[in-house]
């Protein structure tokens, strides 16, 4: 995630990476992309589930003095579910995501409907762009740093990381191996352990984590006891030194 969009590891991600191991090739497996396709597939067409449910509201509310058409459309964006993981639960994240869509709309658009029409579209645009940035194309991603998509907002990240074309280039390869394994391990940390176990399986030298508890989310299983490799945690602290936090 922190390389195709911005979030508070992508400085750190991509320092990691160019700084560390630019000579070294990079894998992920195809689970992992898939996972990430998810995030912004919003199954259950509900107001508090999808946001673009939320913004379809605005056709039928009533206009109040001194609320624009943007006010009320972040005020609904922000109206989901406050909890669970990033994406389809989490209406913070959510908002996070499309923003900079709400701000993109004209504004001298005032008419409601218009409004709605074009700001839905831009949501589903922006979800098919994610979801092309996943694709790989002959079992390669390629991703640069000044076309990665506003996330979490432009001041996680430095002007040079936005300005400056870096490359980075990554092997996406089958899954090595099923998931059922780890179908009876909680919800929260299946995912994590599958990928972990398949790395470790094809014998890496480093894997980048951006979980500092990530020693709970590998399995127990002899490939991962037997198989050490180096562990990297990503960490927000380049982002807290660009905005003078520490």
């Amino acid at each position: 995630m922190p390389l195709v969009a911005i979030t508070p590891l992508t400085q750190s991600c991509y320092e990691t990476i160019l700084n560390r191991f630019s000579h070294y090739s990079l894998i992920a497996h195809e689970d992992s992309i898939n996972e990430l396709k998810t995030i912004f597939n919003f199954r259950a067409n509900t107001f508090y589930s999808n946001p673009i449910n939320r913004l379809e509201k605005i056709k039928d509310l009533p206009r109040f003095d001194g609320v624009s058409l943007k006010g009320s459309a972040i005020k609904l964006l922000l109206d989901g579910q406050a909890g669970g993981w990033i994406g389809n639960k989490n209406s913070r994240v959510q908002a996070f995501f499309f923003s900079d869509v709400i701000d993109s709309i004209n504004d001298e658009i005032d008419d409601p409907d218009e409004f709605c029409n074009k700001v839905t579209m831009k949501m589903k645009q922006k979800i098919e762009s994610f979801d092309n940035f996943l694709t790989p194309i002959n079992g390669l991603l390629s991703i640069e740093s000044k076309n990665i998509l506003s996330y979490w907002g432009h001041h996680n990240v430095s002007s040079t990381l936005l300005s400056e074309s870096k490359n980075i280039s990554i092997r996406i390869l089958p899954n090595c191996e099923t998931s059922e394994m780890f179908e009876r391990l909680p919800s929260a940390i299946r995912r994590d352990s599958y990928h972990y176990h398949m790395l470790k399986k094809e014998k890496v030298d480093v894997i980048l984590v951006g979980d500092a508890n990530y020693k709970k989310n590998i399995c127990s299983c002899q490939t991962c006891m037997k198989y050490d490799c180096e562990i990297v945690i990503l960490t927000d602290t380049r982002r807290k030194e660009l905005l003078n936090l520490i």
